[in-house]
């Protein structure tokens, strides 16, 4: 059974950790600056209801930053959850935060779902976007145009799956934990 984690092999997780949180900014950042200046463009130009489908352009930036996003917190919880278990003596803080929980404010569960789904936020303004660009361009409704109304809610949909895949840290950490015990099981 493995006991310690060598310094060199310690920093180097701290520094992914780092590198995660950093990256998870900086695409929120910039996820909503550009899909917020594409909106804003799309509510100034006229529309038909052609052009009217780029305002699902955003999607090709929230869908693969979503699972980015998605992916730092599963890697951040997998790295964590090893540290927890081969370096507890240098993890006290994360230690701590199971007796001491960030969730002493009443609104902790809805501030908590807010910050892991941004991007089904911006999923959702995307999609109501194009709904009031869309629906207003029509004049004569078929059932094709009926059938584009699904599109924004499917691929809002898919957002939210892989915010949600994400969303309890907590169940993450406890998941890879169990598996990092299996692990020195069998060492």
């Amino acid at each position: 059974m493995y006991d310690l984690v060598s310094d060199k092999e310690y920093n180097k997780l701290i520094k992914r950790l780092e590198f995660f949180d950093t990256a998870r900014n900086n695409l929120l950042t910039f996820s909503f600056t550009a899909v917020l200046a594409i909106l804003g463009v799309s509510l100034t130009v006229d529309m038909n209801s052609i052009s009217a489908w780029l305002c699902l352009i955003p999607f090709c930036l929230i869908i693969p930053f979503a699972a980015r996003i998605a992916y730092y917190r599963l890697a951040s919880a997998h790295i964590g959850s090893f540290l927890m278990k081969f370096a507890e003596e240098d993890m006290q803080f994360e230690a701590g935060t199971r007796v001491v929980t960030e969730d002493g404010c009443k609104l902790y569960p809805q501030i908590a779902w807010l910050i892991n789904h941004e991007m089904v936020l911006l999923s959702v303004a995307t999609s109501c976007i194009f709904y009031l660009r869309y629906a207003t361009s029509i004049e004569n409704w078929t059932y094709l145009n009926f059938i584009g109304l699904v599109v924004p809610v499917l691929l809002s949909t898919f957002v939210y799956l892989i915010s949600h895949s994400t969303n309890s840290y907590k169940k993450l950490m406890v998941g890879f934990e169990e598996k990092w015990d299996s692990y020195s099981e069998n060492e």
